[in-house]
């Protein structure tokens, strides 16, 4: 798979001069450049493949951001916004190799993630991994000098330099709002490094280093001018945990706190808004309105936001299975409850496509349960719709927010039952075709919807009567035409093109020759719009049958017999076959093809109908009307070839699937990275 041209053209090295010995501000700074010498090596740009819910499929998305390598055994550190949904991952190191990498894990509560780089792919003789250290955040101190790295605008490595404005900012809800990730409030828990040291798009991941070269943040964010950046103490916690178990455990209460209200006239603690029903706070006898002074003995520090940070992560901070203490105060008198936490689970699971049912699902999480409502966390959510799709044209129409819970009486829970019982139906479906009784629920009511399941093609064409037809492309003879060549006339045509191989070619017809009547019938060709009038006199005529056309040639007045033949196969009704993984579907060239793409009658191989939008393919940069001539190094010469190459390459299990196409009458090679199928 070929990335996109805007993210691979460049290869600049945007390191402000720092190997030529000039420091950010244009001053000699041998201090600043040794450090960021040995900083540069271990900033890896990274690309990625994301895939995103849209009309009802999961469509494929290039996006990019930085990371820090932290270890010699290729894990790095970046932002868990830039690895979301991502399906294939390849980085650039520091001397302009690339290697793939593989997701350990990602935290979308810190907004944080690991990669594992491919050590594997990297040359024989290629040096060791240069790992970046992690500095104290906790150390920082507003004033004080701080760099940040990375891939602005996915180039290669760079640094901007600036101080630290706020070593432990919140954000206010009220004024910039709610960093949302993954269903996940990110402000809970992060208290950000804010900064003045810009960083822009791609720098997301990247490390904010001090004067030392130790990293003291994640760059993630742009608050108006300045920058905010995960603290290294909160990362280098997270990233380890992942790297040991690949995700984050935390203990949960279910209560929610919020800062202390206004008509209360104190500002210490938090209140809490909402306790979860059958929670392990709601077990504990904790309610809404009690205010909550301590957690586990740590009085609540700071007001509002940055006291509801400071409980999340004393929350947080324990393990499922833990007493947790907290100290509040109801009616005025202070209690103590201990709560013994649960598991924290993720807020939103990973989205899934169902081809057969023209759909993009869920599994459901406790908290989407909560927030529709649901009884439990049985059924499958819709995330996403085809209008077109078995989903979309159900009676009625499913939506998105429906909940899947059971199909022709069968209980459905998770996306996986969903799968299996799908499969089952469509064993033995007549013509790929099941309708099935699908019961959703939809505001708080059980609904009932019939929907045809389909793994037929979508391409159902009836066969036309063959009719006859003259191989040419001609124009009405409009009056002003026909007057610029002298020809009196009530109307006719003039031959723009005699097609090669055709009966129209071997009667002798030419270019430039103005038919004036078949059969002594006129062809009452005089408007632009008149453009069809040929065709149709001549659809009137059996195939095979000798018609004497009346000519207008050189300014004289001729007469010709030609045979009018049957008409070719149009491209509707030629062999057709979809690549459904690859997502896109080819078909024998047909006639029309040849006309329209001038594409000669010696040529051979399969012309591409489509490429779906962000699919595999297209995103390889396969397009619509290509022409492919070989296939993994093989000739390509009809439909056949195409399919036995396809099933040959899955077969040898290699990585990239090559593609010679004719493109606007040049050749040029299309490579399609397998291994995101094959993952699969």
């Amino acid at each position: 798979m070929k990335f996109p041209p805007s993210a691979v053209l460049l290869r600049v090295v945007f390191v402000f001069l720092v190997c030529a010995g000039i420091a950010p501000s244009g001053r000699a700074a041998p201090a600043e450049n040794l450090m960021l010498t040995r900083v540069f090596p271990t900033i890896v740009r990274i690309e990625a493949i994301r895939l995103r819910p849209s009309d009802g499929r999961l469509t494929k998305q290039w996006t990019g951001g930085s990371g820090v390598i932290i270890s010699k055994e290729g894990y790095l550190v970046t932002n868990c916004h830039v690895t979301e949904d991502g399906d294939f991952f390849r980085c650039y190191l520091y001397d302009g190799s690339h290697v793939e990498a593989k997701l350990i894990g990602q935290d979308a509560l810190t907004d944080l993630a690991v990669l594992q780089l491919d050590l594997s792919q990297r040359a024989k003789n290629a040096p060791p991994l240069v790992v970046a250290t992690f500095g104290d955040s906790a150390a920082l101190a507003a004033g004080e000098e701080v760099f940040a790295l990375g891939s602005p605008g996915f180039l290669s490595q760079s640094v901007t330099r600036g101080v630290v404005s706020n070593p432990s900012l919140v954000l206010p809800e009220q004024t910039v709002g709610r960093m949302m990730l993954r269903g996940e409030d990110v402000g809970m828990l992060v208290r950000w490094v804010l900064h003045d040291a810009r960083i822009f798009g791609g720098n997301s991941g990247g490390p904010l280093v001090n004067a030392r070269g130790d990293i003291v943040g994640i760059n993630e964010i742009g608050v108006v001018s300045l920058s905010g950046a995960i603290p290294s103490n909160l990362a280098k916690d997270v990233a380890q945990e992942i790297i040991t178990t690949g995700r984050v455990t935390r203990g949960w209460s279910g209560a929610t706190v919020q800062p202390r209200l206004e008509a209360d006239a104190e500002n210490i603690g938090v209140v809490i808004g909402d306790v979860v029903a059958d929670s392990p706070a709601a077990k504990a006898g904790l309610q809404p309105g009690d205010v909550v002074l301590a957690g586990d003995g740590h009085a609540i520090e700071g007001a509002e936001e940055k006291a509801v940070a400071h409980f999340n992560r004393l929350e947080a901070g324990q393990r499922p299975g833990n007493a947790f203490v907290v100290d509040y105060v109801r009616g005025g008198k202070k209690q103590t409850a201990k709560v013994t936490l649960s598991a924290r689970e993720p807020a939103r699971s990973d989205d899934a496509e169902l081809g057969n049912w023209g759909a993009v699902v869920r599994d459901l999480t406790q908290k989407i349960a909560r927030a529709e409502r649901l009884p439990d966390v049985r059924g499958v959510w819709l995330e996403n719709i085809r209008p077109a799709g078995p989903c979309g044209q159900a009676e009625p129409t499913l939506r998105r927010g429906d909940v899947l819970i059971a199909i022709d009486g069968k209980a459905v829970g998770s996306v996986a039952e969903l799968r299996d019982l799908t499969a089952q139906l469509m064993v033995d479906a007549p013509k790929g075709v099941r309708s099935v009784l699908a019961n959703v629920r939809r505001d708080g009511a059980v609904v009932s919807s019939v929907v045809e399941l389909r793994t037929v093609d979508e391409r159902n064409v009836t066969p036309l009567a063959r009719k006859a037809w003259l191989g040419v492309s001609s124009q009405p003879l409009t009056p002003k035409l026909s007057t610029r060549l002298g020809i009196k006339a009530e109307g006719g045509v003039r031959l723009t093109r005699i097609f090669p191989g055709t009966k129209a070619e071997a009667a002798g017809l030419q270019v430039g020759d103005v038919i004036l009547a078949i059969d002594g019938t006129v062809v009452s060709a005089r408007r632009p719009e008149d453009s069809d009038v040929l065709a149709r006199q001549i659809r009137q005529y059996r195939s095979g049958t000798t018609a004497k056309f009346s000519l207008w040639r050189e300014g004289a007045a001729q007469e010709l017999d030609v045979v009018l033949e049957e008409q070719p196969v149009p491209p509707a009704e030629m062999a057709w076959w979809q690549d459904q993984q690859l997502e896109f579907s080819a078909r024998e060239i047909a006639f029309d093809d040849r006309v329209r793409l001038q594409i000669g009658n010696e040529a051979s191989g399969a012309i591409v109908e489509s490429a779906a939008p962000a699919g595999w393919a297209a995103l390889a940069g396969l397009r619509a009307d290509d022409v492919i001539e070989s296939a993994g190094g093989a000739a390509i010469a009809n439909l056949e070839d195409l399919k036995r190459a396809r099933t040959a390459i899955v077969a040898s299990g290699k990585a990239w699937w090559v593609l010679l196409v004719r493109r606007r009458g040049q050749t040029l090679f299309v490579e399609i990275s397998l291994k995101p199928t094959q993952a699969k």
